[in-house]
């Protein structure tokens, strides 16, 4: 276990999965109905910079009170077509209206700060949890016990 989460081991792993450590800073809107929320993205693509009180006035998610924001995000916690775009944006940048896989409701992003991956103690600590427990799923595989 010394060996797979060593300082070389986590900094070797860190440069080859970079990528994967990157984060941004988002807000959203999330809205009940298609027709409201392109009309909302229409607004705000004339008017940027009133996302959040839009967010605290006609929002229905949890995060109206802080006018829609999420906060840091890691790649991986947004569903896969959303977080591609969203990654993939610029700072200042709306993105939306997604709808949610049962078209229940529609959401559209502001990326606020990108947050390209940094090899910190935090990201660090992050790594060596990853290679314990990638190391310890090989070690399971390699011990399988079948029943008769």
């Amino acid at each position: 276990m010394e060996e797979v989460c060593s300082a070389k081991a986590v900094e070797e792993y860190f440069k080859l999965n970079s990528p994967k450590f990157d984060s941004i800073e988002v807000s959203h809107i999330v809205l009940e109905a298609e027709g409201k929320a392109k009309e909302m993205i229409s607004i705000l693509r004339d008017d940027p910079e009133c996302f959040a009180e839009m967010a605290r006035e006609h929002s229905t998610a949890h995060t109206r009170a802080q006018g829609g924001g999420l906060g840091k995000v890691l790649r991986g916690s947004l569903r896969t077509d959303v977080e591609a775009k969203v990654f993939n944006a610029a700072v200042g940048d709306l993105i939306g209206p997604f709808p949610s896989s049962d078209r229940s409701f529609y959401e559209i992003f502001r990326v606020n700060a990108k947050n390209p991956a940094v090899l910190d103690e935090e990201t660090a600590a992050e790594v060596r949890r990853l290679r314990r427990e990638e190391w310890l799923l090989a070690r399971a595989r390699e011990h399988v016990i079948e029943g008769r």
